[in-house]
């Protein structure tokens, strides 16, 4: 029997879906009365983000916590690609004549395609979009946390050591988070 504690990814990956959302909310919500900016609230939010990691990832590596992969493989077989989209269009009436007529097929055509093609590049950049953020989501709740955890056996009792841990990472993995609040601050 092992030393350590195996919790699931699964676990951590439902409460942080429900953390992340509610903390933000609520920050958010508690702005608004003292008149906080967009910055000023994305940092607040991001600080208690990095500040529940942080004591997460430190109490972890103190009590010797392991990862057990249960999220399922990214690489199944993927309902997103499956294309069965039926659309109705409607010719547009313009008129009784034979050159309306026309004029209305032809319009119907050019906006079909246009139409057709912003659908079919709208629903990629959205999928796209979905996809990569899941594989983030991935990554950061499974590969990510399972490195961390690779050095229970070295802070596991070991308070000094879990804290420089958790610190080293955390600022690793949010880093990023910030800088990009800071460049969009400066940048608009």
């Amino acid at each position: 029997m092992s030393n350590y504690k195996i919790i699931n990814s699964q676990n951590i990956f439902i409460i942080t879906l429900i953390v992340i959302p509610l903390t933000i909310l609520s920050v958010w919500i508690l702005g608004l009365g003292f008149d906080n900016s967009l910055f000023k609230n994305s940092l607040i939010s991001t600080s208690i983000l990095s500040l529940s990691f942080f004591l997460f990832i430190s109490i972890g590596l103190y009590k010797g916590i392991k990862i057990k992969h249960n999220l399922g493989e990214l690489e199944q077989e993927n309902i997103f690609f499956q294309k069965n989209m039926d659309i109705e269009t409607d010719i547009p009436e313009v008129g009784d004549g034979i050159i309306e007529i026309i004029f209305s097929i032809i319009l119907w055509l050019i906006v079909s395609m246009v139409a057709s093609y912003l659908l079919w590049a709208f629903e990629t950049i959205l999928w796209i979009t979905i996809l990569n953020f899941i594989g983030i989501l991935y990554w950061i709740f499974f590969r990510a946390l399972r490195l961390v955890f690779k050095k229970s056996s070295v802070c596991k009792s070991n308070f000094s050591k879990s804290i420089l841990y958790g610190f080293s990472f955390t600022i690793l993995y949010n880093f990023w988070i910030y800088a990009i609040i800071f460049m969009t601050h400066h940048v608009f």
